[in-house]
């Protein structure tokens, strides 16, 4: 099996997301999108079992991105068309694929999101949360932008300030509009590198080591039931 994780941000990798994947015996690539000096893998979707689009500091409700992003929209749309290919997709990736899928993307009306707190478990039984034995999971927040659902989108996590953290499409398209992903250095590292962004926000960054984790408890879980499904 093969899986290919498309970065935005270097700083914005895959977490712990990378060795569970290996684990499960997947053979992993990159593509960096923020080098724009490089053009999409071709045929991405035939050539990988799993595809995650990572998280980045643009924006799919910016008009001036759209043919930045339009060979996502239809890497998105071309995964959706086999029922085997599995995407996963975190902030700015779960905003790609909403916006591919008949879904919309703006900017929040209360600001930015940014920090730890809680978000809801909507349905316990959906197997992405088979084993957790949680009704709501710490998670991390790092983005303004928001999503609207497409039509036939389930909501599985949801947020206090901005409802839609996550969401599947037929259980093998899955977004997080949240960060459950990070590691420790990684949320060390992007305090620093978005720090003029987090500024504009009032979240919690308090007990950063407890707090990860906490989130990396529940996250493990989560996805390796996505893994696994």
């Amino acid at each position: 099996m093969r899986a290919i994780f498309v970065r935005f941000k270097d700083c914005e990798g895959p977490g712990i997301l990378e060795p569970l994947l290996r684990e499960k015996g997947y053979r992993i690539s990159y593509q960096n999108a923020y080098d724009r000096r490089i053009q999409v893998f071709p045929e991405m979707h035939l050539q990988f079992d799993l595809i995650v689009l990572l998280g980045g500091p643009q924006s799919v409700a910016d008009p001036n991105e759209q043919e930045f992003f339009k060979p996502y929209y239809k890497l998105v749309q071309s995964i959706a068309a086999m029922p085997k290919k599995k995407c996963m997709g975190i902030c700015l990736g779960s905003q790609i694929i909403a916006k591919s899928l008949g879904g919309d993307v703006m900017v929040g009306d209360k600001g930015p999101e940014v920090g730890f707190s809680e978000v809801k478990v909507v349905d316990p039984s959906h197997p992405a949360f088979s084993g957790l034995g949680a009704t709501s999971v710490m998670a991390f927040h790092l983005h303004e932008d928001v999503v609207k659902l497409p039509t036939n989108a389930k909501l599985l996590l949801e947020g206090s300030m901005y409802p839609n953290q996550m969401f599947s499409i037929d259980n093998r398209i899955f977004g997080f509009q949240t960060h459950l992903e990070p590691t420790l250095s990684m949320l060390q590292v992007w305090l620093q590198v978005h720090k003029e962004f987090i500024a504009k926000g009032n979240g919690d960054f308090s007990d950063l080591e407890s707090k990860q984790k906490q989130m990396f408890g529940s996250a493990n879980q989560i996805f390796r039931n996505i893994i696994n499904l």
